[in-house]
């Protein structure tokens, strides 16, 4: 700051009359200098007051010497009983009474020091302004500023914490359309409003449940089956609560799982033994399974309720117990679901599903052939799915009875209230769905969704489906799942498109799953506009062109990203790109430069080509590109479309290769002179002059020191080369 300032009014804020109808309760106020020359000033908006905001943990209390002592005096001296999981929940609930007490304590001094600070700044401020400070009230004023940085640094876990809950639901909904196209303003009318949708929404219809017969379930094995069902250990759990973000926004309980890290000693003894009674009995009882409902906004201009997608705040004793379950079913996926679902399943990547799709639709287009691509969108997919069916399938994919019991122990004990501008309004059960928030609720609905890929391979079996045929052996590819994403590829025959649209109508029936049409998009290859609009009118969904995304544009949406946000118009750019894309330690902000990250992704998939070869996405591109006799170099003597990702992958080899190193086995598979395996480069790079007269200079190991020879002593000749 400068010694003697010149006091003049700059800064101001500047609004429309239109702003001004929208916010007329706006006041503008001056906050003390910190660090500036400058006052800061804020605006007020005085939004809506929705009532008293729920009870949560503030991470920063971890942070004070006393907390850990004082937590665990406290969890001890509250004694109950009944079952454990409901005790461990009133003690949650003692435990933060006696929170709020020690927080006026504790953290009520620092707010009070933190207040006195500010009042003395402003003080120097008002004297300064008067006729300036003498050398031993400026240093007095150092002194206060350096005080206060360090408070503001305590307070740093604080709002890193609020940003994520007030993250979750930052928009205030202050007008809502109902159903009837009628716009509500009042308050208590959009709390019945929204109440009264989430109430239909988690409502199953009434009728009998539907059982499937005749498909190739692939069940789990029994040997999984058991596994899935053994008791559950402390190291289990142990490791669930530590894989967890400890910042998340907490449920109704109103504490993070931050706790829960810090305190595992105190904790530990009575969380092994709600585990140990849910092992027995199944039962999680309903205060454990509450849930906040947060509404997200899918768009800018969300103005029905249906335009907010819900989110699910759990407590954090039904997270951990969830985390624990989700652990073990993402084992054994692998055994029941399709290769065609690349999302939530052990040793598959949802990008899989992505470079299958665009290496399929490139070969049919230089085919030639006639074909479509259609793209579905599930009306309310997890909050449609019937917990019914998905028992039944359980039952029918070889999972135990215990485990379908702990499953129906999860989704029927849940109930929820709705957060309304950070007021949670009205507790309803649910008798159908999965929540978005809940850690079981990915694997639960791949579950489900596999059931459709069954029923369209039932149908391929029988010839009623044809699918693509795809590359030098012709293999039938007939759609492809991602999370809730579902793409189809047909020929356009009509009947053909009318099969599948009656598929999907069954399988909607039978699941809870209902296929929204309006929302759904049909794509033709090598097809003329006027047939792709008679099949999008037969199917009741759109006719679509072909999305076509570059990096260059991809950065571009980055950058008006971060200087515009979303739907606020376009602004000026004030830092270099290059600069923002710098790590955090030079100046930057960490983002990397996307067609960088890109190279390092491409080449990914080159290493994962040679493991993974009974992977669906490694049969489709051997089958359209063929491969080099060692399983891992790409075949790059084939005719390249411009289209075609595997291109761009291919193209990365020799840079990729640079930084690979094959390890020995039969050397069957390596070649000796151009692979890297022996030294920092490969043979032939560092013996140039004995490469040059080399015969077969793409010759494999085996085939010039064989299978049983020592490799030490070809290290002792190259020894004596040198």
């Amino acid at each position: 700051m400068q010694e003697n300032p010149v006091c003049k009014r700059l800064d101001r804020f500047l609004y429309s009359n239109e702003w001004e109808q929208v916010f007329p309760q706006s006041i503008q106020g001056v906050l003390p200098r910190w660090t500036s020359d400058h006052w800061p000033i804020v605006l007020e908006t005085n939004p809506f007051k929705w009532g008293p905001t729920p009870f949560r943990f503030e991470n920063m209390w971890l942070q004070h010497p006393s907390f850990k002592e004082s937590f665990g005096r406290w969890w001890r001296e509250f004694q109950g009983n009944g079952w454990e999981g409901h005790k461990f929940m009133r003690k949650l609930q003692f435990v933060k009474a006696k929170l709020k007490e020690w927080n006026k304590v504790s953290f009520g001094e620092l707010s009070k020091r933190k207040k006195d600070i500010l009042s003395d700044l402003v003080n120097f401020d008002s004297l300064e302004q008067e006729g300036g400070l003498s050398h031993e009230l400026l240093a007095q004023r150092a002194l206060r500023k350096g005080e206060l940085e360090e408070l503001i640094l305590r307070e740093e876990i604080h709002w890193r914490q609020k940003a994520r809950v007030n993250g979750r639901n930052r928009k205030f909904i202050k007008e809502l359309e109902n159903e009837n196209g009628l716009m509500m303003n009042n308050s208590e009318s959009i709390k019945e409003e929204i109440l009264r949708y989430f109430k239909k929404l988690y409502t199953s219809p009434s009728g009998e449940p539907w059982r499937v017969e005749g498909l190739n379930w692939s069940p789990i094995s029994s040997e999984s089956a058991f596994r899935l069902e053994s008791p559950f250990t402390e190291e289990e759990i142990f490791k669930a609560i530590f894989q967890m973000d400890g910042d998340k926004a907490p449920g109704p309980d109103g504490f993070t799982i931050a706790v829960f890290q810090d305190c595992w000693e105190v904790i530990k003894e009575d969380l092994v033994k709600v585990f140990a009674e849910f092992h027995r009995s199944g039962i999680i009882n309903q205060s454990t399974n509450a849930s906040f409902i947060v509404l997200l906004p899918k768009k800018s201009m969300s103005r029905r309720i249906s335009d907010f997608k819900p989110i699910s705040l759990i407590t954090s004793l039904y997270k951990i117990i969830a985390k624990v379950l989700a652990g073990r079913i993402r084992g054994v996926l692998h055994e029941t679901i399709h290769s065609t679902q690349g999302a939530f399943v052990q040793g598959r990547q949802i990008l899989d599903a992505v470079l299958i799709a665009n290496e399929i639709v490139d070969d049919k287009r230089k085919s030639g052939e006639e074909g479509v691509v259609f793209k579905i969108d599930f009306e309310k997919a997890y909050d449609h799915v019937s917990w019914d069916f998905l028992d039944h399938v359980l039952e029918m994919k070889g999972f135990g009875l215990r485990w379908r019991k702990w499953m129906r122990g999860c989704l029927s004990s849940v109930s929820f209230a709705v957060l309304v501008n950070g007021n949670a309004k009205g507790w309803v059960k649910a008798s159908r769905g999965l929540g978005q928030g809940d850690p079981l609720s990915p694997f639960l609905f791949t579950i489900v969704a596999d059931v459709l890929s069954r029923m369209l391979l039932k149908a391929k079996e029988r010839n009623v489906l044809e699918g693509f045929r795809v590359g030098r052996n012709r293999s039938r590819v007939s759609h492809l799942q991602f999370a809730d994403d579902t793409i189809f590829f047909s020929s356009s025959r009509e009947e053909d498109m009318m099969t599948l649209k009656n598929v999907l109508l069954v399988f909607g029936h039978i699941s809870g799953l209902k296929v929204n049409l309006d929302k759904s998009n049909i794509y033709g290859i090598n097809l003329e506009h006027n047939p792709l609009s008679r099949l999008a009118e037969m199917l009741d969904c759109k006719a679509s062109g072909w999305p076509i995304l570059y990096l260059a544009k991809i950065e571009r949406m980055q950058r008006d990203f971060l200087w515009s946000g979303v739907g606020e118009g376009k602004r000026d750019h004030l830092v270099n790109w290059d600069v923002v894309c710098k790590p955090k330690s030079r100046g930057g902000l960490g983002f990397g430069k996307i067609s960088i990250r890109n190279v390092a992704r491409l080449g990914k998939w080159l290493w994962r080509y040679p493991r993974e070869g009974s992977a669906l996405w490694h049969q489709v591109i051997l089958s359209i590109y063929g491969s080099h006799s060692n399983g891992w170099d790409v075949n790059n003597i084939v005719r390249w479309s411009h289209r075609c990702p595997w291109k761009a992958i291919a193209l990365v080899y020799q840079e990729f290769s640079k930084f690979t190193r094959f390890v020995v086995g039969h050397g069957d598979r390596i070649r000796f002179w151009d692979d890297l395996w022996w030294g920092e480069q490969p043979l032939g790079v560092q013996y140039p002059r004995l490469l040059s007269v080399v015969m077969d200079k793409n010759a494999l190991i085996s085939s010039i020191l064989g299978y049983t020879r020592p490799f030490s002593i070809f290290a002792e000749i190259f020894l004596i080369l040198r």
